[in-house]
């Protein structure tokens, strides 16, 4: 008897115990506080050093593959800088020099002109070309010039210069050079940038070196 009265008490204990457990709250999910971190679970814009390390890792890849199927090498475009055109100087005739061996007579020319210029003797040109003072050789004529002596003559200019000069009609050059006396017409020629065949215009202004 004493021994039915135990296992009824006991199966009451394990039916209190039972519905005890099925009215306990379920338990819950721990709650996780967020703590302060310097990481970010997104990503972030890449920096300025971050990308030239990603260039210059490609620029590298593609320097290496060398030729490989579909690679092309970067070209660097070179512009030209445009060169400025040099102007070409203007070539002037250059002064007669000193005494030539000979002189070829233009248009307004005479001997005691031709004498004046080089600083020569009149009297020893006339004789070294077997001229008098009355000679007139023709335009063309080849004179001799003497290698020494000097005008012995007077003055050998006839007009002061440097001077300016205004061109008359039926002036050349020449005559104008021989008017001065002991101007040289290539120095004329010269100091006022004239062009072969040195045509003159009456008022035009030259300068007398």
């Amino acid at each position: 008897m004493k021994q039915k009265h135990w296992l009824v008490f006991t199966a009451l204990i394990l039916t209190v115990v039972l519905l005890a457990a099925c009215q306990r709250p379920a338990s819950k999910a721990p709650v996780v506080t967020p703590t302060a971190t310097s990481e970010f679970p997104f990503p972030l814009p890449a920096t300025d050093d971050a990308m030239k390390v990603v260039i210059s890792g490609t620029q590298t890849a593609i320097a290496a593959a060398g030729g490989a199927a579909g690679a092309t090498t970067p070209t660097t475009a070179v512009v030209s800088t445009p060169v400025p055109a040099t102007a070409t100087p203007i070539a002037v005739p250059t002064a007669t020099p000193g005494h030539p061996a000979t002189y070829t007579l233009e248009k307004g020319e005479f001997p005691f002109c031709i004498a004046r210029r080089f600083n020569v003797s009149a009297g020893d040109l006339l004789a070294l070309n077997g001229l008098t003072v009355n000679s007139k050789p023709a335009v063309g004529a080849v004179l001799k010039v003497p290698q020494s002596g000097s005008w012995d003559a007077g003055d050998r200019s006839l007009k002061a210069h440097p001077a300016d000069y205004t061109v008359a009609a039926g002036d050349t050059i020449y005559t104008i050079a021989c008017a001065y006396g002991d101007a040289d017409p290539n120095a004329i020629i010269a100091a006022n940038a004239l062009k072969s065949p040195y045509t003159l215009t009456a008022g035009q202004t030259l300068h007398i070196p």
